[in-house]
Order: C-alpha cells, then structure tokens, then sequence
C-alpha cells in the first residue's frame, strides 16, 4: 500500500486487534441484548444536559509511518467545551448485570482503551477543525458510564486526559495495527499475483465442468446469486472454486467462504487447495471445525481450574500476536495445524481459529456459521470486506435453516437443570421458575388451539398458538410469562460471566437451547408457527414442550446473501427449480443452471418395478416381495449393495426375513444413533472385492455425500419415494406452502413431502456412479414412481425400464450384466 492510499479503519476494528489483552472473557450468550442496549443509551442519552450531543460522529486522518489512516467511530455523549475552566467531555455508555467493580480487568481495560482512542479522535478532529496546531496544554475529560441494568442505576468513572497521553497511547495501537498490516497486505499480493496467474489443474474441462465455471465466475464478478445442479461427475468444487480464486486474483473479491456439512466436502476442498497450492498457488485455508471437537478440556489435554475457567483463556490476548504471526500465511490451516501453534503456546484452538477468520483468503466451515443466527460469526457478516458465498450439497440448506431458526423448550430438561444448579441458589431460583410458566402455559391453553397430524397418540396433547408478528411491542403475542422467565435466568447466566464465574457445567446444552429459545423470540415472523405438546398429562414425569416451529427461512437466507457480493448455490440435485427459489429464497431473477450428466447413460441400468407398494399400511405385505427383489438383484451380479429405507422398522423387519432365507449373504444394517466408529464400520465393509448388502436409511449418512467408487458400490435398491414421515411439524410445512399464494408452486404435499422425498432418492442413487469407469444399477422399487409426477423430475440420462415383475426385473439385469443365458 502506498502512502497516497488511506486505510480505513473504524475505532472498535482498532481497539480490539491492537489494545485487547490478558483473559478471553466468554462472549456471554446471555450478556445484555441489543435492544437492552439500545434501551439503556437511550436512557442517558435523554438525560444530557442542553449544549451536548449524542452519537457525535467522528472521522479523522492520520499519518504514520507511511501510511495514512482514516478513524471513523461514534462517541455515545459529547459535552463540548463550555468554559475555559471546564474542558470537553466524551462520555461512552456501557451495560452490565452487574456493578462494574466486578467486571474482569480486561473487558474494563478494553472499554477504556475505546474511549481514549474516541478522545484522540475528538481533539486531532477539532485541532484541524480549528487550523491549529496540536496543543500539548490542551485536555479532554472521558467519563465511562456503566449502566447495571439489573439495579437500573449508571456508575459514572471520569478521567482526565492531555493531548500527548491520547496522541501516545493512539500512537502505540496504530503501531502494532501497522506492523500487522503490511505483513497481511504482502501475503494478499502474493496471493493475487498467484491467483491471477493460475491456470485450470486439469488439462481438459469435463462435459458441462466449463460452463459452470464460466458462470460461478460471471456471478462473482458481477455480483448477484447462482443457482447450479451440477450431476455427480462434474467435478463441482474445483468447477467453483477455481473461477472464486480467479475473481480474487483480479481484485473482485477478498475472500472466500466454501460451506459444506460434511466432513468429506471439506476434505475435498483441502484435496483442491493442495493441488492448486502445487501449481504455485499462495491462497491459505482455514477450516473451522465444530467447537465440541476442537475443544481442548472436551479432548482431555486440559481442565478447568477451581473457578471454572479454562487455563488456556488465561492471559489468550497476551499470547495470540505470536500465534497469529505464525499462521500467517500457511496454506492449509487444518483443526490438526491450529490444534499444534494452540497446544505450543497454551492456546483455546477453536478461538485461536476465530481470530484467525480476518487473515485467511478461503474460509470452509459448516452451514450455520453464516445462516445461525445463534452461531453465525459477526467477522463474515461485516461489509468490510467483499466476500463470496460458495454454497455445497445447497440441497441441504432449506431444512438445515429451518432447524436454525426454530426453537424449544422442555419440561424435563428445565426440571433437570434446576437440579443440576446445587450450590447455585440464585440461578436455581430463576430455573424453576421457568418450569412454573412452563407449567402455566400448557394449563392454559383452549380447545380451540387443538391440533393433530400423523399417527393417533392418545397420551399426547398438542395445540397450535396464533402468533401476532406484526405487534409493535418488543414480545410477541404468545407465551409473555415463559419468555419473562427465560430472561430472568440469561441475567443471572450473564452476571455470573461477568464476573469471571461459570455456571454448572451440566447445563451447558439446556443454555445452549434457551439462549436459542429468546433468539427466536427475537426474530420471529409471519413464517414462524407456535407449537405445544404434553404427554402423560396424568403421570408426574409428564412432559412439556414448547416449540418455535419456523415452516420456511427463505427471508432469513436473503437476509445472509445480502452480505456478500455473489453467492453460488450448487448440489448434483436442485429440482424443480421453482421449488428450490422458494425453499432457499433466491431472487426470482437468480440464473437456474441445469448441467447433463458427464456419465454416458450405458453406464447406468435403472429399473422402475411398480408391483411393489412400500406405503405405509402395505409394508407388511410388500416385504417378502422386497426380499425377493433384492435378492435377485444381488444374485445378477453379486458385489456390494446398499438397500435404502423409508423407517427403521421397516429396515429391520425385511432384515429378518431376508436373513432368514439367505442366511449366506452377509447383511449389514445402519442402527439408529449409531456412532462414528460404528459408521465407518459399517463404509468399511464396501470396499472393493467385498460382497456385502447394506441396508440403511434414506437421507441418512450413507445416502449422500459419501463416493462410493467403483466395484465399492455396484448397485441401490430404493424401496419407496422417500417422503418424510407425517407429523406435526410437517403439516404445518404443507398448511405454510398450500397458504404462500403462489400460483405456480402452491401444493403443499409436494413442497413438504414429495419434493424432499425426491432429493432423498436422486441422492442416494447417486451414489452408483462416480467415476467415467463405474457401472451399476438403481432398483426404483415402488409402484409411486411410475405415476405422472415422477418420470419428468428424473435426471435426463436415466433410461428407465419397466419391470412388471421379478422374472421380468431378473431378465433386465441380465440383459445389463450380459449375464443372462
């Protein structure tokens, strides 16, 4: 960067990269809430006397060492200068749940570093205002004012400041800012000279992998959304993430964010980066995985100390400038890579990977860390930055944000944290005083509010609740005394944080979902549905939930697209494409791009047997026929096969007649909570020369995201269309579509069963073929897949054969293995 060019930086960015030191204090989930906030400034801000200002603006360039910076900020409360006897006074406005005597050194030293940065901003502003020279007389007076919303009463702190201790003390963050600066902007020429160098890893394109890629790049560029089904084959994370690192290498991005759900899409990625890195390529990765494995007091390799208090946030702030200086830089930092500098340097890795986000040019993480709005990270929402949005298996967006902007709360797990705060009296207090409004709540509820969907339950109860969204007052109208009550407990969660205490370990996940409970309060809409349910009203363990169901997270999505300048949604199954706009809230102008299979269509036999009924009042009689079936399947070729589910009774109830009467053929079945040891058990028997039949779940791990190359999987038997079992929720799902009023995609049962059925079904098919060399079958073993609504959404190179009955379906594997005589 040249001297001519002016850096931009906002006082808050400043202060928390260069003057935060000693302690990580805990990001509270409970600490005061915006609104609070807002409430509390307000307060103060209307008690100022006449002459002051509130939210005074401030915007000042600096020169230093070669660089020119430009400070911007806002100071809550400027009391100009009155008298020659009384200098100007900055007043900053901070919220507590507690007395700020208690609050840690460090968050009070954080907050002080903001205002005196505020005061050095304030007077080179009027120094310049005034075409005066710097006075070195010249004095500022800052007041903190701490504001205990618990008591309700402010606590003033005032200091007295002269022009050279605010000068030094900017001075000294600058310094350390600067030195960061130019090592970073030197990694980031590296990495555009690089990238705009790169040339495409592959000597040829595969069928439709160049027209991808010409289209992810024209989005980034330009800026909007993409919406690409891309068949297994493509080779989509390179046909995406090639033409995003060639945006950047031109200088219209800055960064990349690639989200994936699953552990072999990242590790997909990694593979990418490293053979991009080979080419010459400079870009560094940082993958973030889930806190609960990354955790080192989760892993063992340390615990917390008497208070509570992990030891590796001790003094975190003091440590981490040289662990950033040794990550800067690296191609690939891995879990493995952050967990070695993290355990070196006595270090939380998952936090030490969170402050490393700014500094990295390709970011791979999961879904929530954008969409969550419990989770999301502030550092990929700010505009400070242009970003991309590469979105993988996007098929997988709309129900994951649903989940994430759903909530709810449960009698049993309330009453069993009440019990889990022995020693903490208070909090205890607040906990059952929660199940109490709990309690209430469900007494209350009328007749009228009575709902039922699915299987008959004559121990449930269940209502569904109005909700007024559109009321101007801060809480909706519903359950007003819960959601007091919840509040009650985050204040004495968040005065315990702030104190440097900890609550009982044992309630960690119990906060987790109350916290996400008030979120939702918070951001509730017209597409959010109240939820009750009792069971065993009579019997003293009865219990109680209560539930925020969100039926669609379209606006929610647009909301997150907003903060990048192109985002690229992209799966091998995205079908039909208006269901997917809707379900995703894509602009109705989004590009839709359909792609061809790469895959010639010999390579594929798929046989449509419609004598077989796999509803759910005919599986009884359709499982000695389903047994027949996938033995003669296996029989025409045997090899490794996988048999997909609607139910895990329905899974277990073929399973004994099929091993009954082929007790030879080894049989492996997915078990419901199954561990990770226990799935790669499971993978580890398709491997090649192995002859092994799985039966499993579909949309379950072993349906999608898994290759299955070569001999490693030969063939699937798809034993139903894959609808999501009725109940509650889904109802509500089809009642929200049937009500959106949109003409063109207004049946409800297709957009909550039938479309996310279909997307179970092309997935797991799509585990037979991944390579130009594989060959395999798909048994579609259900008499729904010959009705009219299925054929057109099927994948164009599928060559359907009808088979009438199993004589005729072991004639046309015959035909296809050339196997029959």
């Amino acid at each position: 960067m040249s001297a001519r060019q002016i850096l931009r930086l906002s006082v808050g960015e400043l202060v928390s990269f260069a003057c935060r030191t000693g302690d990580l204090i805990a990001d509270a989930p409970s600490g005061p809430t915006a609104v609070e906030g807002i409430r509390a400034h307000q307060k103060l801000q209307k008690k100022r006397p006449p002459g002051s200002e509130a939210e005074y603006r401030l915007e000042v360039e600096y020169p230093l060492f070669g660089e020119t910076f430009l400070l911007t900020g806002r100071v809550d409360i400027v009391h100009p200068q009155s008298d020659l006897h009384r200098p100007a006074q900055l007043d900053e406005i901070k919220t507590t749940y507690c007395h700020p005597h208690r609050l840690p050194d460090s968050v009070r030293e954080q907050h002080w570093a903001q205002l005196k940065i505020y005061g050095f901003c304030y007077l080179l502003q009027h120094q310049r205002d005034r075409g005066a020279a710097p006075d070195a007389e010249e004095q500022l007076s800052l007041q903190m004012q701490w504001y205990d919303l618990k008591q309700r009463k402010s606590y003033p702190e005032r200091q007295l400041f002269s022009w050279p201790e605010l000068e030094d003390f900017a001075h000294k963050a600058l310094s350390t800012y600067v030195e960061w600066h130019r090592a970073w902007q030197q990694q980031r020429e590296r990495v555009r000279a690089s990238a705009h160098a790169l040339e495409f890893p592959f000597a040829n394109y595969r069928p439709g992998q160049r027209e991808l890629a010409i289209s992810a790049y024209r989005c980034l560029r330009d800026g909007g959304e993409l919406v690409a089904e891309a068949p297994t084959g493509i080779g989509k994370t390179v046909s995406t993430l090639f033409p995003a690192i060639k945006a950047l290498g031109e200088g219209h991005l800055d960064q990349l964010v690639y989200l994936t759900a699953k552990n072999s899409g990242r590790q997909v990625v990694r593979e990418t980066a490293s053979r991009l890195h080979e080419q010459g390529l400079a870009l560094s990765l940082l993958e973030i995985q889930a806190k609960d494995k990354t955790c080192a007091c989760r892993l063992g390799l340390c615990s917390p100390d008497a208070d509570g208090i992990c030891p590796r946030t001790r003094g975190f702030f003091d440590r981490l400038p040289e662990a950033r200086q040794q990550l800067l830089g690296q191609p690939l930092l891995t879990p493995e890579k952050i967990a070695t500098v993290a355990d070196a340097l006595q270090l939380c890795p998952f936090e030490l990977s969170l402050q490393m986000l700014p500094w990295v040019d390709l970011v791979v993480c999961d879904f929530n860390y954008v969409f969550d709005p419990l989770v999301r990270l502030n550092s990929l929402q700010s505009d400070q930055q242009r970003r991309a949005l590469l979105v993988d298996e996007a098929h997988n967006l709309g129900d994951r944000a649903r989940g994430m902007h759903s909530a709810q709360l449960t009698r049993r797990g309330s009453r069993q944290a009440a019990r889990d705060c022995r020693g903490y009296p208070t909090l205890k207090r607040a906990v059952n005083s929660l199940v109490r409004a709990l309690d209430q709540w469900v007494e209350e509820r009328p007749r009228d509010e009575r709902f039922s969907a699915g299987p008959a339950d004559a121990a449930a109860e269940t209502w569904l609740t109005p909700l007024d969204t559109t009321t101007t007052s801060d809480v909706f109208q519903g359950p007003d005394a819960v959601i007091a009550a919840a509040h009650k407990v985050m204040a004495v969660i968040s005065q315990m944080w702030e104190q440097s205490q900890s609550p009982p370990e044992e309630i960690g996940e119990w906060l987790h979902s109350l916290y996400r409970f008030l979120t939702i309060v918070g951001i509730l809409n017209d597409q959010h549905r109240c939820l009750t349910r009792r069971e065993n009203r009579d019997a003293p363990w009865q219990e109680q939930q209560l539930k925020l169901l969100c039926v669609n997270a379209a606006d929610f999505l647009q909301q997150c697209y907003r903060q990048f300048r192109g985002v690229i949604l992209f799966s091998a199954t995205l079908r039909p494409a208006p269901y997917i706009q809707q379900q995703l809230g894509v602009a109705a102008e989004a590009p839709y791009l359909s792609l061809p299979s790469p895959f010639t269509s010999d390579q594929l036999g798929v046989f449509l047997c419609p004598y077989l009924d796999t509803r759910y009042r005919a599986r009884e009689r359709a499982a000695d026929t389903l047994v027949d079936m996938i033995a003669r399947v296996y029989h025409s070729r045997p090899g490794n096969y996988l048999v997909f589910f609607p139910s895990y009774r329905f899974l277990q109830q073929v399973a004994e007649r099929f091993a009954a009467q082929y007790p030879d053929i080894a049989l492996i079945q997915q078990t419901a909570g199954a561990s990770e040891q226990e799935r790669a058990a499971f993978l580890a028997c398709f491997s090649e020369n192995r002859r092994s039949l799985g039966f499993a779940i579909m949309g379950g791990i072993f349906g999608e995201g898994i290759d299955y190359v070569g001999e490693q999987l030969v063939g699937c038997i798809l034993a139903g269309v894959g609808l999501p079992q009725v109940s509650e929720e889904q109802e509500l799902l089809r009642q929200a579509a049937a009500t959106c009023g949109d003409k063109v995609f207004s049946n409800g049962f297709d957009i909550a069963y039938r479309y996310p059925g279909l997307t179970r079904v092309l997935q797991a098919a799509g585990r037979v073929i991944r390579t130009e060399t594989d060959r395999g079958v798909v048994i579609l073993a259900d008499a729904r897949f010959a009705e009219p609504f299925y054929p057109p959404l099927l994948p164009g190179h599928w060559q359907l054969q009808h088979c009438a009955s199993g004589e005729v379906l072991s004639s046309a594997l015959g035909n296809f293995w050339g196997t029959e005589t």
